[in-house]
């Protein structure tokens, strides 16, 4: 009976691991988006990280996960990304790189349109302060040539939020050299009026607190880090 009891629970324990946090990430190989796959790989989660096939992955080198490859604007190859992989959770870090900035859009709709092909329940998007009409909170800040960026992933998370899929937005503002180690003092804050430093390896923190958690769901958080200097214009 003893050794019946163990099996059940190493079954049930299996299950959780497999089923509730398994994890997609997009843009996983990026600055940001290594950061992310690593502390949710310590953390324990079953990561699989979609790359284009020449993709550098160095920055991932050692990490126990799984590799599909494709091109995030190709729907079809999106959607094949999510086939038998049991996927819950999606991360999406992706940066636009040589594309234009209708990347963005494109890329939350092809996502969008995989994991309703799954059993996804939460879409975590890493995206920016000044974020469509987020901007008007911002008049201090010249973001230049960024305005467009900006409006194009302000598009993104409209379509993430009128998904029907659970979405976590979290929002950075000045973002830190990538080989800085975290803080820990990190948080997510709903003020949407606060533009702050915060390293990337905190957002990759931050994301781990995030994954399957009923109090950071379907809403928009900006990641704030009350032990570093805030710039005088944004006080």
């Amino acid at each position: 009976m003893f050794r019946t009891l163990v099996l059940l629970l190493l079954s049930i324990g299996s299950s959780h691991a497999g089923n509730e946090n398994r994890v997609l990430v997009f843009g996983g190989t990026g600055q940001l988006g290594s950061a992310v796959v690593r502390e949710l790989v310590a953390a324990g989660h079953p990561v699989t990280v979609f790359v284009r096939p020449a993709s550098d992955r160095s920055r991932l080198e050692g990490l126990k996960l799984d590799y599909v490859s494709g091109d995030i604007l190709d729907a079809a190859q999106v959607k094949a990304a999510f086939a038998g992989r049991d996927i819950r959770t999606v991360v999406d870090a992706t940066a636009r790189g040589d594309a234009d900035d209708e990347f963005y859009p494109t890329a939350m709709a092809n996502i969008i349109a995989g994991a309703k092909g799954g059993d996804v329940q939460q879409i975590i998007l890493h995206g920016s302060v000044g974020a469509g009409k987020n901007i008007e909170q911002f008049p201090q800040a010249n973001f230049g040539r960024m305005r467009s960026t900006l409006a194009a992933k302000g598009r993104a998370e409209q379509r993430l939020i009128d998904s029907g899929i659970g979405y976590t937005i979290i929002r950075n503002g000045i973002l830190l050299s990538a080989d800085l180690p975290p803080t820990r003092t990190a948080r997510l804050s709903t003020d949407q009026r606060l533009m702050r430093k915060v390293t990337r390896a905190d957002l990759g923190l931050l994301t781990v607190k995030c994954v399957g958690n009923p109090d950071y769901m379907n809403g928009i958080w900006h990641a704030v880090d009350d032990s570093l200097d805030v710039p005088p214009q944004y006080r």
